[in-house]
């Protein structure tokens, strides 16, 4: 047999042991991710827990009430009134200050129509409010391109009473977000600017679908992967936790994970092991390479099937949800043993 012939049999074994280890891998992921519920995942991760002792922040999550031409909020007296949304301002060149509702305070600016509880919209804090609205849109191009809306509407809330009544959002929620009208409502607080960015994200990013929506873990994955960016340490205390919770292989398979539709019924501890897992992923894929990132979002918003899309970006192994599964762990794995903890 001669060198080239020897040289063909020795690849040919190569390939077929490399196969043979990946289908292995494969199927010892399916067997130890059997059980994934959500609440056994936890309990199986508090079993196996470490003394390192972080800060857990509350997580928001975007309203996805079907009524999207306008928005009631509950008076004291039992009376509702009527709140505009963005889509009232969209195409307005030039507007005087809307009339807010009782308790609140309104002002005008260039990119937003504000009412905020309590106390008067100062020129500080519009320039804060503009200074991140500037800024993200400029990071989030080519999704920030294709919004038509002239203003967003803002509404920021000081009781957890209003902002509950009017959101109906649990009680883990810091704010709210509706896509199609451009509107947020917020709590304020010391977590004012990230929680913004991740609202911005859904506005900007989940508008780059419309009329669809994508995948609700790529939607908040990518929310809090901007909002991550723009906060402390400390502030991202609970993705420190729950990123080792999930190098452990206690996370939700990527079958179940992408069939995911609605947190509501989530407690606080689920909702932030599973806005962890979401952000890991999407970390990951931009990570990898941002424009297959980009491409991505474009083949999902052409309604590909999700092993199509992924392939179609990324190329091969990446034809399926089981393979983006397995190269993640190995990845998040990796990342924890060097000490970083943001997977």
């Amino acid at each position: 047999m001669d060198i080239g012939k020897r040289l063909y049999s020795v690849v040919i074994l190569l390939v077929i042991a490399i196969c043979f280890v990946a289908v292995r891998e494969s199927f010892n992921l399916q067997e130890e991710n059997k059980d994934t519920t959500i609440s056994n995942i936890l309990k199986k991760a508090r079993a196996q827990a470490s003394n390192l002792e972080v800060t857990d922040v509350l997580m928001p999550l975007e309203d996805e009430s079907p009524d999207t031409s306008k928005f009631i909020l509950p008076s004291t007296k039992g009376e509702q009134e009527t709140i505009p949304t963005a889509r009232t301002f969209m195409k307005e060149e030039s507007l005087q200050i809307p009339q807010a509702p009782k308790g609140f305070f309104a002002k005008l600016t260039n990119n937003y129509v504000i009412f905020r509880e309590k106390y008067d919209v100062t020129q500080d804090l519009t320039d804060f409010i503009d200074n991140i609205h500037g800024n993200f849109v400029l990071d989030i191009i080519p999704f920030s391109l294709n919004s038509d809306f002239k203003r967003l509407f803002l509404m920021l809330f000081r009781t957890r009473q209003n902002f509950s009544k009017y959101t109906l959002r649990p009680e883990w929620s810091q704010a709210a977000t509706d896509v199609k009208s451009g509107s947020i409502y917020l709590m304020e607080g010391s977590s004012f600017k990230p929680v913004l960015v991740h609202e911005l994200t859904h506005i900007y990013f989940d508008g780059f679908f419309q009329p669809d929506e994508p995948p609700l873990w790529l939607s908040e994955g990518y929310a809090v992967y901007n909002q991550v960016k723009v906060q402390s340490e400390e502030e991202n205390g609970w993705i420190q936790k729950n990123i080792i919770t999930l190098s452990e292989r206690n996370y939700i398979n990527f079958e179940e994970f992408n069939s995911v539709t609605d947190l509501t019924s989530y407690s606080q501890e689920e909702v932030e092991l599973w806005y962890t897992q979401a952000y890991s992923v999407v970390k990951y894929l931009i990570e990898k390479d941002k424009d297959n990132f980009y491409q991505l979002s474009k083949n999902l918003k052409a309604n590909m099937p999700i092993g199509k899309a992924l392939y179609r970006a990324y190329g091969m192994p990446f034809n399926t949800l089981k393979a983006l599964e397995y190269a993640w762990q190995a990845q998040i794995q990796k990342e924890v043993k060097r000490g970083n903890y943001y997977g």
